[in-house]
Formats: C-alpha cells, structure tokens, sequence
C-alpha cells in the first residue's frame, strides 16, 4: 500500500451505523483535493473528488458493522493473526489479487465457519474502494434470498433486480448455500451469476458448504454440499469464474474464547 493510500486511511474514521459499518472525515480533516466540497475545478472542467466518491461507495457498500476493522488486505486488517497454512494461501492470493486486478481471476473461498472467509472478502473489497475506486457491495446470501422473494411477492422485474447488482465492479455473496432454494430463487441466481459472468464482473464467493470431488473436505450429507444446494449450472459457472482456495483449520471464534 502506498503512502498516500496510508494518508487517506489515516484521515478516516470508522464507525457503526445500525447494521452496517460507515466511514467519514476525522474532525477537523480538510481534503487536500477538494477543500471537502467533493468537486474539483481545473482548466479541463469540473469533476467529483475521488477521495469523496470512495467515501460515499464505502458507505453505500452494505459492509457489516461487525467487520469495519477490515479495511485492507495489508495495513490494518482486523488483527488478522498467522494461522494455518492454506488460510495464509488465502490472504496471499487477495494480496495478489489486488495487486493484478481485474487481470486474475476473483477468489472462491471455501471451508468451515471461523476461518476468515468474510474477513478476507471485506478486507479485499475496501481496498478496492479506497486504493481504486471501484463500485463494490457486500451481500449475504440469506440476504440476496430475501430481496428475491420480495421482488415475487411485489410482482417487481427480475431483470431490473439483477441489472442493478451487475452495475458493481466487484459484488460479495457471502455464505453461499447457507439456505435451500426454490426453483425460482435458483433461476434469479443463475440470471445473476450469468450476467456478471458475461459482463466480465468480479464476484467473490464464500461458502461454508463444500462442492463434489473437493480435494480437502469430503462430504457424504447432501445438505452439506453446494452443488446440490445452488445448482449445477451454477456452481459449473463459479468454477469457472473463480479461483476455488480451500481453506481448512480451526475455528477463530472459538480460539479466541478459550
């Protein structure tokens, strides 16, 4: 991260808006860009500050406020702790990832709760906000799942729905498979997972699930395997989209306590 990446950060303040993490201007901050009125005049014309656009992106982000310690992937990352060798794999691809965007592919982090899944895909995502000033948007699944029955209950476009989540440059669907779904909520999924995937949008997955013929979590439930749980056209689709890392180790939360 550079040094004026560490300056912006710097003059931030992370803070807990209801359900979801928010970011503003320390007091008495005034922006070297923009003198905080969010627009630049120049000989070229008048443009908007990008210290400002990526404040309100973050803002409208929908990053839990559980996570607004992660901002980054290197400098403050929640006290992210050494640990088991394929969830440092994993931090080392984001790290990558970052660094080569949008020219690799996104990561598909799957393995058991507790191991940093979330953690790593906020962390990755705000960067992406502050460092380059891309349109990211975090969603749960049990979340996408809601606004999809609302849109049969509302009678609403399905089209309109999943034109809107393609306009973000990178979208996080966390915890995949977390629920079953309907035929139809698989089909919203899969118009969603399709558009993105022809438009060349990033999506990054987490799952707690694992998937047929996994290399390190073999699973006889099929309630416990995602392929069953989203579909196989979709899950085909995501392979394809995705660089799977399969994480493996022990629960965080429950070492932190002990």
């Amino acid at each position: 991260m550079s040094i004026d990446e560490q300056e912006f950060l710097s003059g931030l303040v992370f803070y807990e808006n209801s359900d979801f993490s928010k970011v503003r201007n320390k007091k008495g901050f005034c922006c070297p860009v923009c003198d905080n009125t969010g627009v630049i005049y120049s000989k070229k014309g008048v443009s908007f500050c990008t210290r400002r656009q990526g404040i309100n992106t973050y803002n409208s982000s929908s990053i839990p406020a559980r996570f607004s310690k992660c901002r980054n992937t290197r400098l403050d990352n929640g006290n992210w702790q050494i640990r088991e060798r394929s969830i440092q794999d994993a931090l080392e691809y984001g790290v990558k990832y970052l660094k080569e965007y949008p020219n690799i592919l996104p990561p598909f982090f799957v393995g058991s709760p507790g191991l940093g899944k979330t953690h790593l895909s906020v962390s990755i995502i705000s960067e992406l906000i502050f460092a380059q000033n891309k349109k990211c948007l975090f969603k749960e699944f049990r979340e996408l799942l809601a606004d999809i029955k609302d849109i049969y209950v509302k009678n609403e476009s399905e089209k309109e729905y999943v034109d809107d989540l393609c306009r973000y440059d990178v979208l996080v669907i966390d915890d995949l498979g977390a629920t079953r779904m309907s035929e139809w909520e698989t089909s919203v999924l899969d118009s969603l997972i399709a558009k993105r995937y022809n438009s060349k949008r990033h999506t990054i997955f987490n799952s707690n699930l694992t998937f047929l013929n996994s290399k390190k979590h073999k699973q006889s439930d099929s309630g416990k395997i995602l392929d069953y749980k989203i579909g196989e056209r979709n899950i085909s689709r995501i392979f394809e989209m995705c660089k799977v890392l399969e994480l493996s180790g022990s629960d965080f939360r429950r070492k932190s306590k002990s």
